[in-house]
């Protein structure tokens, strides 16, 4: 036998106190002074812009907020400090260039980071908090009146929670203030119960959300003989032909194309173009042809014994690559377009930033640098060489170009400094220097000497 389940008593919807509607902020300002100095605190204003003075009619307090975020924020610091020397001066000691195991300026950009970090998400959570977010529902909403305080209406709310709250003293009070509606709030009294085919949805959508992360996984974690369905493409699959593949783009039907005639490969220009060099590979290679041949030629018909086999293996080693820098075939002359007034200037402005302080600007080996290190008299400086000595006057251009990319005893060289150009043109001005400094009766022009006779 079946009984009837109890009907639930009917209770009355709890109050959450009293709500006026006004026509203008002016009216609002004036109610909320009003309301305030009632001595009611438990009160907030609803307006569909910002209106300025609400908070001193409203007689809202500074908040707690900012301490917050300065507690937050000093807590982000210590930890930062506390961690990295934890980490670098304790734990694992060690030394990054040089400084200190607690080397605290170095510690401010990861100190500023969680100071920033922590200052942030406190003060987010701590505005959620005090506010009393997330709400799932506001009782206010269940006015339909309300609707209008994003429009053109505004609202004045004294809360029922107030320790001076009085339902018939609040309802005359916000009736006095000229308001042109006020209303009870109350909570709503519809079934809090969730439909079950609203649940059903729910779980619906979220399960389809799922399906397609695990097939996404499945694929990246599973083996399979045929080729797998890609939903991250990866850079697999591009519109370039694969090599040894056919194309209709080209007469002969191969994608495939063969290098342009003369074509060097990225890195390698400098080791098969003389311009680069400041000589000329094809001359070495054939002279350390010649060499190998010549040693060949001792080690007929396997007459040696083991250790003059030796012996003439290890002079075929010194002959391909104990070629010294004067066996080396130098470029004799200046290529072609580097003798120009515009590559003499270029060499002037190079030389004066980068070989002066040491060469001098005359290219004696006077430079400053040089000169102070002869006046501290430390003794182990070597002075450096003058342009003008008789063994730099014989070298040929190649030779100085290849002592400025290369550099020679104490001096570094300069090729991550000058690129090939500029060295040439320093080269230009080197040999303009050395002209300039040893020329002759024979290289002054005619009628110069009688102008600067005259001049005397």
């Amino acid at each position: 036998m079946s009984h009837p389940k109890p009907e639930k008593k009917s209770s009355e919807p709890k109050s959450f106190g009293w709500m006026a509607e006004y026509e203008d902020e002016n009216k609002l300002l004036d109610a909320a002074r009003k309301v305030r100095d009632s001595g009611y605190t438990r009160i907030d204003a609803f307006t569909p812009f910002p209106v300025h003075g609400i908070d001193e009619a409203l007689g809202i307090k500074p908040t707690v907020l900012p301490w917050f975020t300065f507690c937050a924020g000093a807590t982000g610091t210590l930890t930062a400090l506390t961690m990295q020397w934890w980490m670098n001066a304790y734990d694992y000691p060690y030394i990054i260039s040089g400084k200190p195991f607690a080397s605290w300026p170095a510690f401010i950009p990861v100190t500023f980071e969680l100071t920033v970090l922590f200052s942030a998400f406190m003060t987010l959570f701590a505005m959620l908090g005090l506010n009393g977010l997330p709400k799932l529902s506001n009782a206010l909403f269940n006015n339909p009146r309300f609707d209008r305080a994003t429009d053109d209406r505004f609202f004045l709310w004294v809360d029922s929670r107030d320790k001076y709250f009085n339902s018939d003293k609040v309802r005359n009070l916000l009736a006095d203030t000229g308001a042109i509606e006020v209303d009870e709030v109350k909570e709503d009294d519809s079934s809090d119960i969730v439909p079950r085919k609203l649940v059903l949805a729910i779980l619906t959508a979220i399960g389809a959300t799922l399906i397609p992360g695990v097939i996404v996984l499945n694929m990246r974690n599973s083996k399979s003989s045929s080729p797998r369905w890609h939903v991250f493409f990866d850079m697999d699959y591009q519109p370039s032909k694969r090599p040894q593949s056919k194309t209709t783009l080209f007469v002969d039907g191969r994608s495939q194309r063969q290098p342009v005639q003369g074509t060097i490969a990225r890195g390698d220009l400098d080791l098969a173009d003389p311009y680069e060099l400041g000589y000329d590979p094809d001359q070495l290679a054939d002279s350390r042809s010649a060499s190998t041949r010549l040693v060949s030629l001792n080690a007929q018909d396997g007459q040696e014994t083991g250790s003059e086999q030796a012996g003439d293996a290890a002079s075929e080693d010194g002959a391909m690559a104990a070629a010294s820098e004067a066996e080396l075939p130098w470029v004799q002359e200046f290529p072609e377009g580097v003798v120009s007034e515009e590559m003499f200037q270029l060499g002037k402005l190079k030389f004066e930033q980068n070989c002066s302080v040491c060469h001098g600007y005359s290219g004696y080996g006077d430079g400053l640098v040089s000169q102070r290190a002869l006046n501290l008299a430390q003794g182990y400086w070597l002075q450096p060489t003058s342009l003008h000595d008789d063994r730099i006057l014989e070298q040929p251009v190649g030779r100085i170009y290849y002592t400025i990319k290369n550099g020679k005893g104490k001096m570094g060289g300069y090729a991550a400094s000058l690129n090939a150009e500029e060295r040439w043109a320093v080269v230009l001005y080197v040999r303009a220097l050395q002209r300039s400094q040893n020329a002759s009766q024979a290289d002054v022009p005619e009628g110069v000497d009688l102008e600067l006779g005259a001049a005397e």
